[in-house]
């Protein structure tokens, strides 16, 4: 396998990005000084017109919510302070790591053919509007990869009970695969299965049927479905197992699903915080870049073991 040198949080630190980030100290205090001003002055100006809610009638309780919507406001336009000065942090720490690992990184994502494709085989689900963010894309041992964050959120219910619910928050990843493939294969977190009209999937007008697994490893922690059982269980080595549920574990994740299909690997994992790697905060900048490299690290490693090619005599 293919060794992948990812810098250290002492290396980065070190170096210009260390540097950066100490003549950022006062840009900080200032922001959260601002950020606590605008909240304690939104509080400041709408507590007295809580008291409206002591109030009988209309007018009382229109005064006590124009209260909580000064309050509102104040404490909003604190957050987006916070946050704009989080998003700059963020650019240029991610950036820095990009530029170590000669890959390339961007706050904006744009969704492509890997989107569709996941929505098409169910590895997202059903939503009303989506955006994304947090591009990486570049090489990895000269596997070419593409990867960014998808916010899925679906609108339910109507009238008064209508509601915006987050239906998927984590990370849609497009892997070139090295080996040549043509039917489809799904591997997917194990599962209860009613089998009693065949143990089948029919994703995209396709019937995948299960594949059984040889290892046992494999076996008891992914269900694998695929169009071609032999194609399957030649792309799908237990090794990756390990290292699928290693990158779970790194991005603090669940529900990971794989589809390979003509040649492309995609891969779907829920995760809340990938490459967060900015606070306010300095002394957390050691931690929370160490967990961004960890979490790269877990992609770089998935991504070399399975698209490792196949050795000469190895029976997979």
């Amino acid at each position: 396998m293919p060794v992948i040198t990812i810098a250290d949080v002492d290396t980065l630190l070190a170096g210009e990005l260390g540097q950066w980030l100490q003549a950022q100290a006062s840009a900080r205090e200032e922001a959260k000084r601002k950020a606590a001003k605008r909240m304690v002055g939104g509080l400041v100006l709408g507590a007295p017109f809580l008291l409206g809610f002591l109030w009988d009638g209309f007018w009382g309780q229109a005064v006590g919510f124009v209260g909580l919507a000064i309050i509102a406001i104040g404490f909003t336009m604190g957050g987006i302070i916070r946050q704009n000065m989080v998003s700059s942090l963020k650019r240029e720490i991610n950036s820095a790591l990009a530029r170590s690992l000669g890959v390339e990184y961007s706050p904006e994502a744009a969704f492509g053919d890997e989107f569709n494709l996941a929505y098409a085989y169910d590895l997202l689900p059903g939503y009303t509007r989506k955006t994304c963010e947090d591009c990486w894309q570049g090489e990895i041992g000269g596997t070419p990869f593409q990867l960014y964050e998808a916010h899925l959120i679906e609108r339910r219910g109507s009238g008064k009970n209508r509601r915006d619910v987050t239906v998927f928050r984590g990370v849609i990843l497009k892997i070139r695969f090295a080996r040549e493939f043509h039917g489809v294969t799904l591997v997917e977190r194990q599962r209860m299965r009613l089998t009693w009209f065949g143990d089948s999937q029919t994703k995209n007008g396709m019937k995948l049927d299960r594949v059984k697994m040889v290892d046992p490893r494999f076996e008891d922690t992914f269900d694998v479905y695929g169009s071609d059982p032999v194609e399957a269980r030649y792309l799908v080595h237990p090794a990756y197992c390990e290292r699928l549920v290693a990158l779970e574990d790194k991005f603090e994740g669940k529900g990971l699903k794989a589809l390979f299909h003509k040649g492309d690997v995609v891969v779907t994992v829920k995760s809340e915080d990938l490459f967060e790697s900015a606070s306010l905060n300095p002394d957390r900048d050691r931690e929370l870049l160490g967990r961004t490299i960890e979490q790269f690290r877990a992609l770089a490693e998935m991504i070399i073991s399975l698209n490792e090619r196949r050795r000469e005599g190895a029976s997979t």
